[in-house]
């Protein structure tokens, strides 16, 4: 194995390292939202149609919880390599191509967040303040769901194209295409 292809080899074993840390640490988390929302909604259903009463805010960090969960679970998609795709036509491609229209569709899907990202942040700074009027907590605290989902997809997508750029180098070193 010559050094390129072994630096390259220790890259990306470091680059898959840290994708599969910091994915396994938000699917523990998005299971416990999972399961926390789950019982809050089976006791406030409980609660409303046995005993007539419910939570005071309940429904609200219901909701809350869920736009966490979707922020987090479409970052941890895509560090999967599970995001939506239409795989018809790809499908027909040569795994070259199919790599490097990967790199490509990850780009775009990471600048898309970069923007977002962006966007989410004016997007707080200028409504972020405000408080929910039933559960008291900063609407801020609900809303920075949408940047750390959008910086943490952009993570995963520079750590998968350097992922598929690796296996392309180490692959060329070999002699296949």
């Amino acid at each position: 194995m010559t050094q390129s292809a072994h630096s390259s080899g220790t890259a990306k074993n470091l680059v898959w390292r840290l994708e599969t840390l910091v994915t396994r640490l938000l699917e523990g988390l998005l299971t416990a939202t999972f399961m926390a929302i789950f019982v809050l909604v089976v006791v406030l259903v409980v609660l409303r149609y046995v005993f007539n009463t419910t939570i005071v805010g309940g429904n609200e960090v219901t909701v809350m919880l869920f736009i966490f969960t979707t922020a987090l679970g479409a970052a941890v998609d895509v560090a999967r390599g599970k995001h939506i795709i239409v795989d018809t036509f790809v499908n027909l491609l040569s795994a070259g191509a199919r790599r490097w229209l990967d790199v490509v569709n990850l780009a775009i899907i990471g600048t898309l967040n970069a923007f977002l990202l962006n966007y989410s942040i004016d997007w707080i700074s200028a409504v972020g303040g405000s408080e929910n009027p039933v559960v008291h907590i900063p609407e801020g605290a609900v809303q920075v769901a949408m940047p750390i989902g959008c910086a943490l997809t952009i993570l995963f997508c520079a750590t998968r194209i350097v992922s598929l750029l690796a296996d392309k180098s180490a692959a060329a070193e070999q002699g296949q295409p």
